[in-house]
């Protein structure tokens, strides 16, 4: 196993700092969104004054962006002495001011990963699985030699007349002894080396069903970390599902933050081209060093985070304006939008708003079996 296969770049982390005095002051760490904070005893952050509402403003992210709005509360909520009217964005430094209480926002950049991780990451996986991780690897050959996945189906659509124009290919399985959460099986196939031929198989048992959805709809296929380190392999397999599917646009969607020589980059682009497939990068951020890393080999197609989708209807104008101004760029370099992760009305109708050409999510449907789709 590469060393970093099982690592994730980590997101910056937030964090909120109280100082009552100079002798005392305290940090409490934004670990999940919303983060509410107000009087009830359900909120992430309870704060003891009269003066503050039982759900008083709630913190969310949206990618590495932090931003508050206030919950419709009694005295309000103030960022820099400024009472808050619509949410807004936050940046280290800022003061909050609840009632009684001022934080401090501050960021923490993620730390380089220790050198130890590797050998320690089975042992963690293990308990937390509480597992013993190595009695699962005859089931995992078992599952690879009689291809025992169940391909599953979640649909694109286009916001310029919302017509149904692909599906994104999800990975899972038919076999009860192994994990169903997709990341819980992929974590336990990684760690026992299947993690490529896991992804691979989801790609060949998914195309070969898929080709027979009704008008050849593009099929977007993903990709493991493993795999993105040895890129050979990886078309070769992409070779193969192209020569099943020859009436379906296939698109490849990777993490190109994975690829460690980023000279490789250009040259899986390139070869997808070739073969008339599609590139796509997944979960990719805003900011204008995103921006220069994007020019440098476009895709055919960018999936915003989901993180920046997600309850975007309430997310701060100015973050409307740096997505819709990244959206503008990427049409100018030739590169077409996805929002993943829609889950309602509110968060389509922004996202077509903005200018984004294709949406993916719950609202317009479910991951399903190609049995279950009308």
């Amino acid at each position: 196993m590469k060393k970093n296969e099982s690592l994730k770049e980590k997101p910056v982390q937030w964090c909120l700092e109280y100082v009552a005095d100079e002798d005392r002051e305290w940090q409490v760490t934004i670990d999940s969104v919303p983060f509410v904070m107000g009087r009830a005893d359900d909120c992430n952050l309870k704060l003891t004054d009269r003066h503050i509402s039982r759900h008083h403003s709630e913190i969310r992210i949206s990618g590495d962006l932090l931003w508050i709005r206030d919950l419709k509360s009694t005295n309000g909520t103030f960022v820099n002495q400024n009472r808050l009217e619509d949410a807004q964005l936050l940046e280290p430094k800022d003061i909050i001011s609840i009632g009684r209480y001022t934080f401090r926002v501050k960021s923490i950049s993620p730390s380089l990963a220790d050198e130890n991780l590797e050998t320690i990451d089975t042992t963690l996986f293990e308990k937390r699985m509480d597992v013993d991780l190595y009695s699962f690897e005859p089931r995992f050959r078992q599952l690879i030699h009689e291809r025992n996945v169940i391909p599953h189906f979640q649909p694109l659509l286009r916001f310029l007349d919302m017509a149904n124009v692909g599906y994104e290919i999800l990975g899972r399985i038919g076999d009860e002894r192994l994990p169903s959460s997709p990341d819980d099986l992929f974590d336990m196939a990684k760690h026992l080396g299947y993690a490529s031929e896991l992804s691979s198989l989801f790609r060949e048992v998914g195309v070969e069903i898929g080709k027979d959805l009704p008008g050849s709809p593009m099929l977007f296929v993903n990709s493991s970390m493993s795999e993105i380190s040895d890129i050979d392999t990886l078309l070769a397999s992409m070779q193969k599902i192209c020569d099943m599917a020859p009436s379906n646009k296939i698109v490849l969607e990777i993490n190109e933050k994975a690829i460690a020589d980023r000279n490789e980059l250009p040259m899986l682009r390139s070869a997808l081209k070739k073969m008339g497939i599609g590139l796509a990068f997944d979960d990719f951020g805003v900011g204008q060093t995103r921006l220069v890393e994007l020019s440098k080999t476009p895709p055919d197609y960018l999936k915003f985070d989901i993180s920046l989708i997600r309850e975007i209807h309430l997310a701060p104008k100015r973050l409307h304006q740096m997505i819709s101004t990244f959206i503008k760029a990427s049409h100018d370099l030739g590169i077409l939008t996805l929002a993943e992760g829609i889950e309602c009305s509110d968060e389509s109708k922004v996202c077509q708003t903005l200018g984004f050409d294709f949406g993916q999510g719950y609202f317009f449907g479910e991951p399903a079996p190609i049995n279950e789709i009308n």
